[in-house]
Formats: C-alpha cells, sequence, structure tokens
C-alpha cells in the first residue's frame, strides 16, 4: 500500500529528474526558501506552508488527505467539483476510488502558480536566448500571473473535496516536465525536415492519436507545411504561457520552430510577425502524456489503479 504523500514525493523526485533545471539550481531554490521560512515569525510562519520546503513545483501539491491508503486513483487534466461529485457518484455504484489526482492546478497550488514560471528562464536560454534576455521577459510575467490568479475563489474545490472526503492531490509542472522531455527527445531523434513531417512525427506517439477521434490533434498555426523546421524550440512546462515580448527574443536568437501545447491568438500573430513556425501539439493531448509518464513510474513502484476522465487518456508504455 501507498499513502498519497508517499505519491507525492515520488512524484515531486520524478518531477525534479525531468526537470530543465539542474538539480543544484532547484538545491538552491530550496534553500533560498528555508531562508525565507527562517526569517518569518507570528501568522506568517503559522500558516507557511512547509511543502515548499522540499517541493519546487508550487503548483503540484496535495490539496486535501495525504495520509490515507490510496489503492485506486481516478485522473483528470480537471477535477474541478463537478468532477469531485461524479467521482462520488461512482464510488457510490461501488467504483472504490480513494483518491484524486488533477492535472491543472487547484487551490493554492493555483495561487502559487507563478513560482514555477522561473524555470521558463531556462528553456528559452537552451533554445539560445541569453540569460538576461530570458529574465527580463519572465519576470514582469510571473507578477501579472501572480496578480491574474489572486481573486479566483481557490478554495472551492479543495473544500468540496474535504467535503466528500476525497483524498486530492494536483500534479502540474512535474508532468509537464516530463511532456517537454519527452517530445524534445523524440523529436531530436526523429529529425523531421518540414512541418508536415513533424505533425506526422506526432501522429506516431498514441496520444496524439487518441486526440484524432476528438478534433484535437497536432497542427500547424504559423507556416506553411513545407516550410524547413529548422531550429527546434519546446513550450510544454514552465506553469503558463509567457508574454508575446519572448518571441522576438527567440527569433533573434535562431528559433525558427516553436511546438507548443497550445498557443493564444496575440502569440499566433506575433510569432507571424516575427516569422516563427508554430505546430500546436495539442493540449489535453499533451497533458494525457506527461501524466502518462509519471503513471508509469508510480505504477511500477506502487500497486495502484487508475481510472481516466476530464480530458485524460491513460496509455501504458
Amino acid at each position: 500500500m501507498v499513502t498519497l504523500k508517499e505519491l507525492h514525493a515520488f512524484a515531486v523526485e520524478q518531477g525534479i529528474e525531468q526537470d530543465p533545471r539542474d538539480r543544484k539550481q532547484i538545491e538552491r531554490l530550496l534553500e533560498k526558501r528555508k531562508e525565507e521560512y527562517e526569517s518569518l515569525d507570528g501568522v506568517r510562519e503559522d500558516r507557511f506552508d512547509e511543502d515548499r520546503l522540499e517541493n519546487p513545483f508550487d503548483d503540484s501539491k496535495i490539496l486535501y488527505g495525504g495520509d490515507e491508503d490510496v489503492s485506486k486513483l481516478a485522473v483528470g487534466i480537471d477535477m474541478e467539483p463537478p468532477e469531485l461529485l461524479l467521482v462520488d457518484r461512482l464510488n457510490e455504484q461501488g467504483e472504490g476510488i480513494d483518491g484524486v489526482i488533477t492535472h491543472h492546478p487547484e487551490g493554492r497550488s493555483l495561487a502559487r502558480l507563478h513560482a514555477v514560471m522561473g524555470l521558463q528562464v531556462d528553456t528559452l536560454h537552451g533554445a539560445g536566448v541569453p540569460v538576461s534576455q530570458a529574465e527580463a521577459v519572465v519576470r514582469p510575467r510571473v507578477r501579472d500571473v501572480k496578480q491574474g490568479v489572486h481573486g479566483i475563489n481557490h478554495p472551492r474545490t479543495p473544500k468540496t473535496a474535504e467535503l466528500l472526503d476525497l483524498p486530492l492531490v494536483s500534479m502540474h509542472t512535474i508532468t509537464d516536465n516530463f511532456a517537454h522531455q519527452f517530445v524534445k527527445e523524440y523529436l531530436d531523434e526523429k529529425d523531421p525536415y518540414t512541418l508536415n513531417e513533424l505533425v506526422d512525427a506526432l501522429l506516431e506517439v498514441e496520444e496524439y492519436q487518441w486526440a484524432l477521434e476528438h478534433d484535437m490533434e497536432p497542427a500547424i498555426f504559423v507556416g506553411d507545411g513545407e516550410n524547413r523546421v529548422g531550429n527546434l524550440a519546446f513550450d510544454f512546462t514552465g506553469g503558463t504561457e509567457l508574454d508575446k515580448s519572448r518571441l522576438e527574443k527567440m527569433a533573434q536568437s535562431g528559433i525558427d520552430t516553436i511546438v507548443a501545447m497550445h498557443m493564444s491568438k496575440d502569440q499566433i500573430k506575433e510569432s507571424e510577425n516575427q516569422n516563427i513556425n508554430v505546430v500546436a501539439a495539442g493540449h489535453m493531448s499533451s497533458d494525457s502524456l506527461g501524466m502518462n509518464l509519471l503513471l508509469d513510474e508510480v505504477q511500477n513502484e506502487f500497486d495502484v489503479d487508475v481510472m481516466e476522465l476530464s480530458g485524460f487518456k491513460r496509455v501504458e508504455r
């Protein structure tokens, strides 16, 4: 048997192994948090989330429960109150679900979404953007995201889980790291020459084949199918989308094509302005890919079953 806390700790370690940053950077981040914690007193010390001292992924945390043994997990991309009520209804029918994983963050993990965005400095730097330029792009966006999520009803989903007594954990950047590394290594090996060949290569991956059933398959958002791929960059992890100003920096650094989970309209327009090709791999399918890669590791380590729902497609490797 395994508790949700043990499963979460295992997932955090797996996410660190897949992180674009090296371990020394993550250790430096955690050490800085410990120093900040030791400087606190009063209510700020009492209410501090001590998970942050060991877990660098602030958008991936236990939202309710943790000490309970879990043997059957309901896994979905968005597990909000409607999905939690569905799980409760399924349990009334005898499904025996004793733990819930949501990919997209809820509660405190959504409130601190901005805190994981620093790793995008490293993904940009890995694509050739100088560190100083990457930091100049990321830092203002971190502030915007922090302010943007401040007014959301963060207690809503964790309280629903508590009332239904459904242990709940979010795993966002942890699994996005898996997707980032997989797609990067996969396309490096496939080495597609044109955008059409890139899309065809993605369609050899089972999660992207599944996406065809729902008309959300990989698609070229910017560029012609016969355009050459050139130098690739990947937009799969780091919390949420950066400001469109990053695209000028990427073009200046020699990026020809971005492979992203998804991309907003203003970013698509700016990509056109910068003559950067964009292939959108697919949101639910890419999130499923990352979750599947983690769950493969989880099920190799622990005896747990998985039920798929809410946009998640289970594929075992």
